[in-house]
């Protein structure tokens, strides 16, 4: 099938100005798919989860929703094609996939359902990341073919322009929320969809110490049972599920005789393509130490706790185990479980961290 280069030279033009306004990428990928003969085309990354829809043109939407119902974005067949297209900027499917796969493997077979053929895919790095455009052929027609592939590979050339200032744009943001941050002095962890860590705030690199690091770009806490928690809530920013209440809780970070690190993570929004972003989400680190304190009074009378409650409460909030704050208190562990359990009922709390948060936030 023919190429018509002046289409698609045009559809490129105006790549540049998608780089500022995204809204412009489904037209683009549609005049490519009239100029290439494509049945379709669509832009992902090529690793790793990522939390925004895949940019596509419509022809392809009940092949993608398909591809995810099925789970076959764990099980993707293309991963083989990856080194060539390190390699050469471009692949065609035929040079990783041969004729009787192509015929009797269960992934092509999902998506002949959709009458989709071979693919050709163009690689477009962006910064450490690399994104797929691939133009998907039609199940009746010849695959793309050798001196295609060459006019895909200038054509990748003019999307790179287009993919690099995408993500400047979205670094420069990132920059901007890191100064705003610092400002209102909260600590600011930025990470990728890789989970990642991309940007880290000096207000949170002050008030991390040994109880929350950055090792090989991961956070991680002085727990591995925590660390795991942090690890899973990053990743549930990259799903459908990230709005649900368990998933918006505040990660409690404990430290020795002093007041815990309130961990807060989140999706970042905006209006550029989440398949170019620098970031996908940020961790919000409050440091619980730098809270005026609370004196017990306040606390018995804006609680409606008694002052032994209150003292034990405050006790919990300074970082002390349930135990310790008996200890410190000179009552006995059972009495501290009464106190505990009294305060649960009193301030509708049902977990001790949850009275941690809510003793936090009341200043004298």
């Amino acid at each position: 099938m023919h190429i018509n280069l002046e289409k698609l030279d045009r559809a490129l033009d105006r790549s540049l100005e998608a780089a500022i306004d995204p809204s412009l990428w489904s037209e683009i990928l549609q005049r490519v798919a009239d100029a290439t003969g494509a049945f379709g085309v669509n832009i992902v990354p090529v690793k790793g989860s990522f939390p925004g829809g895949i940019i596509s043109t419509d022809s392809l939407k009940p092949a993608l929703e398909g591809y995810f119902d099925g789970g076959w974005d764990k099980r993707e067949w293309r991963v083989r094609g990856f080194p060539l297209l390190l390699a050469r900027g471009t692949v065609l499917e035929q040079h990783y996939t041969s004729r009787e796969q192509f015929r009797t493997e269960e992934y092509y077979r999902a998506q002949s359902k959709y009458g989709l053929g071979r693919t050709c895919i163009v690689g477009l790095n962006s910064g450490d990341d690399l994104i797929g455009f691939v133009l998907h052929r039609k199940l009746s027609d010849d695959p793309f073919e050798t001196e295609h592939e060459d006019i895909f590979r200038m054509m990748r050339d003019r999307l790179m322009v287009s993919a690099t200032i995408m993500k400047n744009l979205l670094t420069s943001k990132v920059e901007g929320m890191i100064e705003a941050f610092e400002t209102a002095q909260i600590g600011a962890v930025f990470f990728n969809r890789h989970c990642k860590v991309t940007a880290i705030s000096a207000e949170a690199s002050r008030c991390m110490g040994h109880h929350l690091t950055v090792f090989q770009n991961e956070l991680r806490a002085n727990k591995s049972e925590v660390t795991a928690q942090v690890r899973k809530r990053m990743h549930s920013v990259l799903g459908p599920d990230w709005l649900e209440p368990r998933n918006n809780d505040p990660i409690l970070i404990e430290r020795e005789q002093q007041r815990p690190l309130l961990l807060r993570i989140q999706r970042l929004g905006g209006n550029l393509p989440d398949v170019f972003a620098h970031s996908v989400g940020v961790c919000l680190i409050e440091d619980l130490n730098s809270r005026a304190k609370t004196n017990a009074s306040v606390i018995s009378e804006v609680l409606g706790l008694t002052q032994a409650e209150a003292a034990l409460a405050m006790k919990l909030t300074e970082g002390f185990s349930l135990r310790e704050a008996a200890t410190t208190r000179s009552i006995s562990y059972e009495t501290a479980r009464t106190h505990l359990r009294a305060i649960f009922d009193k301030t509708g709390v049902r977990r001790q961290s949850e009275l941690i948060i809510l003793v936090s936030r009341l200043k004298s």
